[in-house]
């Protein structure tokens, strides 16, 4: 048992240790996250070999090589060419075909190697810079050192002083009343305004007002400073906008960095009234110009001059950017990334400044899938700001996350979890939901939850599944819909299922009937490959996502589709994995139907989420 191996124990073994020290930080858990992330970081720029005769066949997170020759280097170090056939997106991966330039391929390259992707320059991931800075400065003292202390160190019984109890009620935008906010939401807010507690956990089952808790949190802080509302994904941040717009907000500025590409995606009832295009347009000189440039888009053929608009369009939003602001919505790496921007020239960066010397306060929603590494490179990066986490360790945790796997254990643990390794930070549990009424709440509650959650919402006199005559006057509003026609077929690494297809647009049709259309309803599939053929089946406009992207989302209607045909027995394994099943089943807010082969009524988690007692066999 020699020092290597001590090293690589608290490398990977982190909370069965305790690590009182700065210098120990430095020397242990910094090195740990910063070899995870540059791992998980090469992985990313490399691709997987399928086959090298008499094609190169690869797969690969992304196509992100430009033109149509992909410049590759194995392992060993041998770098060769190779010009792209065809692209084609698959789960998660895309599958790139080539011809090689060189001599033939097979003699060195076998499935299965990874292929390092040459780019001419290659950018560091946010959160890997983010680390690395601070790993570099040796001499620069660990800004809040006492928050990763209580993370890292001794596990020390600590009563944080409460705060005045927090208001419960809080105001809506345009006089539209007054909302009471519950003992628990209110418990937050008074920890939030807490000067002496440096972080703390929101735990929030699906329903529980966990984003009217966000925005809640920014109208009462009583504090100086600026806040930010962060998530990994832009979804989470939108909500929070939308959710922080209809309170009565006084003179609270605020901010949405989001991109171009992403915000030409929304629709406008979920625009971000924060985004810097938003806030140029509230400004009548600036919208008329930019309308002016938006229509001339809509018009204009030639890619070229698109982009051209759409930088005239840039260059108008500028004053923006020269403005304080009280609230910054971003996701992480967004607000990483405007951290460490470098500016031209002698221009002041009133935002940078701002974020640099004068955050108090970080909200993180969905932190269930905040990494280990990326809450770290919050807290290093904004040493001052007390940290709030707000998510459900039943939900999803990081999409890189494996358990047991070396590199995962590194880097990759859900934020969630660290926080709570050493309870030392208080966690707020959220038990009240008001997504959907008892009836529809039960079987997740119950099977998730140990029967600890309270629906705040009525159950409802109609019922939108009446319309499926094989409900024969039952009031069910949770159906399991066989599909015993049709096996599971493979596409490449997924599955797809004809049967399952034919029953989904079947159920379509008969709400489209009962006009309940593709604003009412989402499906969820298990599988990327059935969510592709489901959405081309289906008329235009309908949400088909996969579990993971359902995750923070609602419908008053929700289809799931397990579509595999035999079950696996492992734990763990991605079927039936109680995290995923969770997720898939809690999205409803009026109606849910779990489409599969009847033998999915047996496996692990499924067997109690769909007992007689909550789900009608149709």
């Amino acid at each position: 048992y020699d020092q290597g191996d001590i090293v690589r124990e608290r490398y990977l073994e982190r909370a069965t240790f305790q690590f009182t020290s700065s210098s120990a930080y430095r020397s242990f858990v910094l090195p740990a996250l910063l070899l995870g992330c540059r791992v998980r970081d090469f992985e990313q720029r490399c691709a997987e070999v399928i086959s090298s005769s008499p094609l190169l066949i690869l797969t690969m997170p992304s196509p992100a090589f430009r033109g149509r020759t992909v410049k590759l280097r194995t392992v060993d170090g041998e770098t060769f060419e190779a010009t792209v056939k065809s692209v084609q997106k698959q789960e998660k991966r895309w599958q790139v075909t080539c011809h090689p330039t060189d001599e033939p391929l097979d003699d060195f390259i076998f499935p299965d190697d990874q292929l390092e992707i040459l780019f001419t320059t290659t950018a560091v991931p946010r959160v890997t810079e983010a680390l690395m800075r601070k790993y570099e400065r040796q001499s620069e003292a660990i800004g809040n050192w006492r928050l990763l202390e209580t993370i890292y160190g001794k596990s020390i019984a600590t009563d944080f002083p409460k705060s005045a109890p927090a208001n419960q009620l809080i105001r809506l935008a345009k006089n539209a009343g007054t909302l009471r906010l519950n003992a628990e939401q209110a418990q937050a807010i008074g920890l939030y305004n807490c000067s002496t507690c440096p972080a703390f956990v929101v735990e929030s089952p699906p329903g529980s007002g966990k984003t009217l808790t966000a925005a809640a949190m920014a109208l009462a802080y009583n504090g100086s400073g600026a806040q930010l509302f962060l998530s990994t994904a832009n979804v989470p941040v939108i909500n929070m906008a939308l959710a922080f717009s209809r309170l009565d907000y006084g003179n609270l500025k605020a901010i949405h960095f989001i991109s171009s590409e992403r915000e030409d995606q929304v629709t406008e009832d979920t625009r971000s009234p924060f985004s810097v295009l938003s806030l140029a347009k509230a400004h009548p000189y600036l919208n008329e110009e930019i309308c002016q440039l938006e229509e001339e888009i809509d018009n204009e053929p030639d890619n070229e001059k698109r982009a051209e608009l759409r930088r005239k369009i840039h260059r108008l939003c500028r004053p923006i950017f020269d403005a304080h602001y009280d609230v910054f919505l971003a996701t992480v790496d967004s607000i990483l990334g405007r951290l460490v921007r470098v500016n031209a020239g002698n221009y002041v960066d009133v935002i940078k400044n701002q974020l640099t010397t004068n955050v108090k306060r970080i909200v993180v929603d969905e932190a269930s899938q905040l990494t280990e590494a990326a809450l770290n490179a919050l807290i290093l990066s904004f040493p001052q700001a007390q940290i709030v986490l707000i998510g459900d360790e039943k939900q999803l945790p990081p999409f890189k996350y494996e358990p047991g796997d070396v590199v995962s254990e590194l880097a990759s643990r859900s934020a969630l979890d660290v926080m709570k390794d050493k309870g030392n930070l208080p966690v707020i549990r959220l038990k009240h939901v008001y997504r959907a009424s008892p009836s529809l709440v039960a079987h997740y509650s119950n099977v998730f939850y140990g029967g600890c959650l309270v629906s705040c919402k009525p159950e409802s006199t109609t019922n939108p599944l009446t319309c499926f005559g094989a409900l024969r006057g039952s009031n069910a509003r949770c159906l399991f819909w066989k599909v015993r026609k049709g096996p599971a077929k493979p596409s490449g690494t997924s599955l797809y299922n004809d049967g399952e297809l034919t029953a989904l647009k079947n159920i379509i049709e008969t709400l489209r009937k009962s006009n309940f259309d593709e604003k009412s309803v989402m499906i969820i599939c298990y599988y990327d490959a059935q969510r592709k053929r489901a959405e081309a089946a289906l008329p235009h406009g309908y949400e088909v996502l996969t579990v993971d992207s359902a995750q923070g989302r609602e419908k008053r209607i929700v289809i799931v589709l397990t579509t595999a045909t035999s079950m696996p027995r492992e734990k763990g394994s991605f079927l039936i994995c109680p995290l995923r099943c969770n997720v898939s089943v809690s999205r409803h807010q009026e109606a849910l139907i779990v489409i599969g082969h009847p033998s999915i009524a047996s496996a692990p988690n499924w067997a109690k989420v769909l007992s007689p007692k909550y789900f009608k066999v149709v």
